[in-house]
């Protein structure tokens, strides 16, 4: 029996794979360099350093510095939808509205899957040098501490592609604190700044303890957890996609039905994975 037309049903997974209205969709998109599933990343290495007038009474020459990037070499990983029960998807194949329906199903559990990663990886635990985490109290302002990010950022010259994605219960508590400001955020075009930072919203944020240590991908929310708002920079952090395979089995003599599932090869993270930058949180 010939099977599915894969590519009628495939570039509909391919196509689009992060909305622009997704937080996702601010990073680097670094698909064109995937190869066979795999990504060559080069964390760049010291910067060299900057001398003023240095041949004024001086004839050594200028000294070296290696600033040699470091190889990372990284593996896809593999997503697989669940198998989804059909009729005749034969049939279904002909339907251009009904198809669509099935991929789009399909399509947006995939990219709800990669939403919740990027959230995580996008995320600090820890406080250092560039990166900042900021436990509030209940009484504690969220605005003064968005305030406070914005301010350490620039400390670090850093005042661009600067991005906060808020949590449910933040936004919450800044409607109570700033009811004006609340509305231009909600009513913000794409592109717009607050504080300093485009600001995007969603629900499954990472977990933080109520000591405020950074739970596990996939952890359960448990009494005294609290979901986190974090900020990252555009230009630091990656989406990449690389093959999407379809697979179906057509009139099962156990269902006595078709079904049908996606395997999508993607990957979120960190451009410097070994010493991140310019990441915040909010707890």
């Amino acid at each position: 029996m010939p099977g599915l037309n894969k590519e009628l049903w495939v570039p509909g997974i391919i196509e689009n794979p992060i909305p622009d209205t997704s937080f996702v969709s601010a990073s680097v998109d670094m698909s064109e360099y995937v190869e066979a599933n795999k990504i060559h990343l080069a964390e760049a290495g010291i910067e060299p350093e900057v001398f003023e007038n240095y041949f004024e009474g001086n004839e050594e020459p200028l000294p070296f510095q290696k600033i040699t990037d470091i190889p990372n070499e990284v593996v896809l990983k593999t997503y697989s939808s669940a198998q989804t029960r059909h009729r005749d998807l034969q049939d279904v194949e002909l339907q251009y509205k009904k198809k669509d329906s099935i991929i789009g199903r399909h399509r947006t559990s995939l990219g709800k899957n990669i939403g919740k990663r990027a959230a995580h990886a996008w995320t600090t635990g820890v406080s250092d040098d560039f990166n900042k985490l900021l436990k509030l109290g209940d009484g504690d302002s969220v605005i003064d501490a968005i305030v406070d990010l914005e301010a350490f950022f620039s400390s670090l010259d850093k005042t661009e592609n600067l991005n906060l994605c808020l949590s449910p219960e933040l936004k919450a508590r800044i409607r109570k604190e700033d009811k004006v400001l609340y509305k231009d955020m909600m009513m913000a075009d794409k592109g717009d700044v607050f504080l300093g930072f485009k600001i995007w919203h969603y629900s499954q944020n990472p977990l933080f303890t109520a000591a405020g240590a950074k739970k596990p991908f996939g952890a359960e929310k448990e009494a005294g957890d609290k979901r986190c708002s974090f900020v990252w920079a555009s230009d630091e952090v990656f989406r990449c996609f690389g093959d999407t395979e379809m697979y179906e089995n057509l009139r099962d003599s156990g269902l006595q039905a078709d079904t049908l599932s996606f395997a999508q090869r993607a990957l979120v993270g960190k451009i410097r994975a070994n010493s991140p930058k310019y990441l915040g949180t909010i707890v």
